[in-house]
């Protein structure tokens, strides 16, 4: 069922590139922190030693031999993978489907922490789900209005099963939900009888090395999990899992199966193998530090470009991809963002990031992959167009003169 075409649409306009365009939008990760030679040695030789099988279609299962790794990276945040219950998937985003359509329902509403990933929602829409954004407060999802929303939707014939969040380091914000509010949430969840879908691609890239206990951890039974070697080794390789409750195990792995009929034994070899050799610390330490890095020289330009008290609002994030920055009166950001791409500077405006154009007043910045050289240009061109009104917002008789 195709209910929105809208953000796949626009999704792989993320990753396109000018000759003098100064990308802030696309979330790629750096890449030249990889050990490339490493990686060619491994898979020449699981090619030359393994081909026949590393090429071939395989079982609808985690390896054996990747196992540990993924236990590994999930330990980092204090979670529990038990092989038993691991699915593979082609990264998060074929778990986002796979968790529409095996848990859900069309016409089903699913709670979404917003702004939200728009892969995520693009997902859920596909799967005929209808995405409602959840309420937050200062301190992150509201477990308080959770329950008054809930009961609300349902009390006029909806039916809600799932809440949605990408709680460390969230996309587009960068912020991260507290653990005392995350128990909070799980709490109401269970009173509620929501399943909650945590999407973790960046929690182990906090620029200090501090994690935060996944909700996962919290409660196995009540939380389907969902994870990625995209950021903490390479997104090409399409490899990521589910983590899923015993009871749901078998759904979610049919229609994982459906999707995908069987997951890449040479990707899943290759990590296997690089995580036999050198395990994740080294890698890992390498992509914080890079992000850590571009993070400081782009909000470093920001506070220098735009000061601390002009229209534009942001804070620095402790880790991840993003920076979100906020119009204060709450203008819609779209002008601004064609300003900019006029300027020859690409961010993506926040109601890309929207159920129904909640957050119109946000743009997203990301930093992991724009070089450290372009950098301050990139913000200082994205400054320019910031300070000015923006045609569209004009009034029109300027617009005619």
């Amino acid at each position: 069922m195709w209910t929105d075409t809208r953000p796949p649409a626009e999704m792989p306009k993320l990753f396109e590139r000018g000759t003098d365009v100064i990308s802030l939008a696309g979330g790629l990760p750096d890449l030249d922190v990889l050990p490339l030679a490493e990686i060619s040695a491994q898979l020449a030789g699981l090619v030359r030693l393994g081909g026949k099988l590393a090429l071939q279609y395989t079982t609808p299962h985690v390896a054996k031999a990747l196992v540990p790794a993924v236990a590994d990276l999930m330990a980092r945040e204090d979670g529990h993978a038990d092989a038993g219950n691991l699915i593979p998937t082609s990264g998060s985003q074929m778990g986002l489907t796979a968790v529409a359509l095996a848990l859900g329902s069309p016409g089903d509403t699913i709670l979404v922490q917003t702004p939200a990933y728009p892969g995520a929602t693009a997902a859920f829409r596909t799967a005929g789900l209808l995405p409602h954004a959840a309420a937050e407060d200062a301190d992150g999802l509201d477990p308080q209005q959770l329950r008054r929303d809930v009961a609300a939707l349902r009390a006029a014939g909806h039916t809600v099963r799932l809440l949605y969040t990408n709680p460390t380091f969230q996309n587009p914000t960068g912020a991260t939900l507290a653990v005392p509010r995350r128990t909070e949430i799980l709490a109401a969840c269970r009173e509620l009888d929501l399943l909650l879908v945590e999407d973790n691609p960046y929690g182990l890239l906090g620029f200090d090395g501090t994690t935060t206990t996944l909700f996962q951890a919290l409660d196995p039974q009540q939380v389907v999990y969902l994870g990625t070697f995209s950021k903490i080794f390479a997104p090409g390789l399409r490899s990521g899992w589910i983590a899923a409750p015993e009871h749901l195990r078998y759904d979610l792995a049919r229609v994982a199966e459906i999707i995908s009929l069987s997951p890449s034994a040479l990707a899943q070899g290759a990590l296997a193998a690089h995580y036999a050799r050198s395990g994740w610390t080294d890698l890992i330490d390498r992509y914080r530090d890079s992000y850590r890095e571009r993070c400081a020289l782009m909000a470093d330009a920001l506070d220098a470009e735009l000061g601390a008290d002009g229209p534009w609002q942001w804070q620095r994030p402790d880790g991840g991809f993003y920076l979100w920055l906020r119009h204060r009166d709450r203008a819609d950001a779209g002008p601004y963002a064609l300003a900019a791409a006029a300027r020859g500077v690409s961010v993506v405006p926040g109601g890309h990031f929207s159920i129904d154009g909640e957050h119109a007043d946000g743009l997203r910045l990301c930093f992991s992959n724009v070089p450290r050289k372009k950098i301050t240009e990139g913000i200082g061109r994205l400054a320019a167009a910031l300070t000015e009104t923006p045609s569209a917002q004009r009034e029109p008789s300027e617009v005619a003169g």
